[in-house]
């Protein structure tokens, strides 16, 4: 990718691309499919490159300054990438200002490459719309060719996030909304017409002198016919800051891919931070979050965000692209519906399980007693048992829940024996609960209320608060998760979970940290 500034594009165009033939001889290469072919000559030209030097070939595809190419007046140098340089330039007929993206000699060597090449430009060039950087047209002179496109005077988004940091202070949620809808509809154009972007970032996204945010940088896009998906040779796509878990895994991506990579970006425009990061540094490290952790709720670094607009980025953080929306023009409607006051989907967003924030759930449980965590824990696991009648969890739930009530916990060593019997009996039923969801069971949402149940069962045998909190709240979300599987709304799950957590809250004021009091069983009766 051309490092800031970065005025690459794809937009409006005219003449169509130069034709490039295959390589004689291509057909009869003895591959198996057209995928290993193209692979093979991938690695050929990564190859090529590693022993690429500055050669006369390299020196020939250097744009001096002041010099004309292709009817442009060459300016300075302005970014470089993994595949081509970027230069300023100016159209003396028009007196506007350009940029010409300019192939590296080392993919000048490869057919292959320069056909891929241009079929991306050409269908970059079939995208006409107000928020993508336009394509201008293809100048060439001898074996030199380019990519001619809008040069926006205005800064990247990376710019204003980075101002915003330094001075300590949020980006105003309408101004955040407002450029997430222009990202969203130049994304969804390239959708449109077949194409994913696949590096979606702060710095990919670029303003005009006007203010209109344009996407740039198509050049790691992935063609959804017709091309492999190693279109950025030698290089990882994407920048893990904002890579969904499909690309993290290397798997092949869809316009959800880039539902997630604009929701991660407006995680940061509305909190200031990225929603995963780690103290190394290390994109592994960071991948490896995108795959496995639930993204955290953004309200715990901004309490001022609407609630529908927490859980809309939530919604494009899931981990299961199905649960995410299915591509950025239906993400720039309900944003658009959001900013109008009109919640967007919201019971079909709060019904993923990938959308329950774990942490701040943990959090807030571990205000309470033990006794009421193990409370909380047993009645979100009660709510779904209906789906699982299997009598292990009835044993599981019917332990912890005395465990919750029973006023045995006098300090005595009987009652700390009793205890101490009473968690390995519980350690027991909540293995055996959750070995109920290896036994065949009949339906994906019986395997979850099962795990819900044995979550909760864990609860009551945990040996501190911090353990029964991170039990208690994992108990809640196979809960969600079975209802969601079920079909079942989760409104009414959480407006009860939320009235017990009220209640259980109220009755153990003082009590963090301990035991606790035993839970009256009328305490929570409607």
């Amino acid at each position: 990718m051309t490092p800031e500034p970065d005025p690459t594009p794809a937009g409006s165009a005219d003449p169509p691309p130069p034709e490039v033939h295959p390589p004689p001889g291509a057909e009869q290469a003895g591959v198996e499919s057209p995928e290993d072919a193209a692979l093979l000559e991938d690695l050929r030209t990564v190859l090529l490159r590693e022993a690429t030097t500055t050669t006369r070939a390299d020196r020939q595809t250097e744009l001096p300054c002041g010099s004309r190419f292709g009817g442009y007046i060459v300016g300075r140098l302005i970014g470089e990438g993994g595949m081509a340089r970027v230069y300023a330039a100016r159209d003396p007929l028009s007196d506007k200002p350009a940029a010409l993206k300019v192939l590296k000699p080392e993919y000048l060597a490869s057919r292959e490459m320069l056909e891929r090449f241009w079929r991306e430009a050409g269908s970059m060039a079939r995208i006409r719309h107000d928020n993508v950087v336009g394509i201008l047209g293809f100048p060439q002179e001898g074996d030199i060719r380019a990519i001619a496109m809008e040069l926006l005077a205005g800064r990247s988004l990376r710019h204003h996030l980075d101002a915003a940091r330094l001075e300590g202070r949020p980006m105003p949620i309408a101004r955040a909304v407002t450029w997430a809808i222009q990202a969203a509809r130049g994304l969804a154009a390239a959708h449109a017409v077949g194409m994913v972007h696949r590096d979606v970032k702060p710095s990919n996204l670029l303003f005009d002198d006007a203010g209109t945010l344009k996407v740039a940088d198509f050049g790691a896009i992935l063609l959804m016919e017709g091309a492999t998906w190693l279109t950025g040779v030698g290089k990882q796509i994407g920048t893990p800051a904002y890579m969904s878990p499909e690309q993290c895994r290397g798997e092949r991506v869809t316009p959800a891919s880039d539902v997630y990579s604009l929701g991660a970006t407006l995680f940061e425009m509305v909190t200031g931070r990225l929603p995963f990061e780690v103290e190394e540094a290390s994109p592994l490290a960071v991948m490896l979050k995108h795959i496995s952790e639930p993204a955290p709720d953004p309200r715990t670094w901004r309490e001022d965000l609407p609630r529908w607009l927490a859980t809309l980025i939530s919604r494009c953080l899931s981990k299961d692209p199905q649960s995410r929306y299915p591509e950025c023009g239906a993400l720039a409607d309900a944003l658009q519906a959001g900013a109008g006051g009109v919640p967007a989907e919201e019971e079909s967003i709060a019904s993923s399980p990938d959308l329950i924030d774990t942490e701040t759930v943990r959090r807030r449980l571990a205000e309470l007693s033990h006794r009421a965590i193990i409370c909380w824990a047993c009645r979100c696991a009660r709510r779904v048992q209906a789906l699982n009648e299997d009598p292990r969890l009835e044993r599981a739930l019917a332990i912890a829940e005395s465990a919750a009530g029973d006023a045995d916990a006098d300090g005595t060593p009987e009652s700390i024996g009793r205890m101490m019997r009473r968690i390995q009996t519980l350690r027991g039923e909540s293995l055996d609960a959750a070995y109920a969801a290896a036994d065949g069971l009949a339906s994906p949402a019986a395997v979850e209320a099962a795990k819900a149940a044995a979550a909760a069962a864990s609860c009551a045998a945990a040996r501190c608060i911090e353990d029964a909190a991170a039990d208690a709240a994992f108990a809640a979300r196979r809960a969600v998760s079975a209802l969601h599987l079920a079909g079942r709304s989760v409104r009414a799950f959480w407006a009860a979970a939320r009235k017990d957590y009220r209640r259980l809250r109220e009755f153990s004021a003082g009590q963090t940290g301990t035991v606790g009091t035993p839970i009256p069983p009328d305490l929570l009766d409607d």
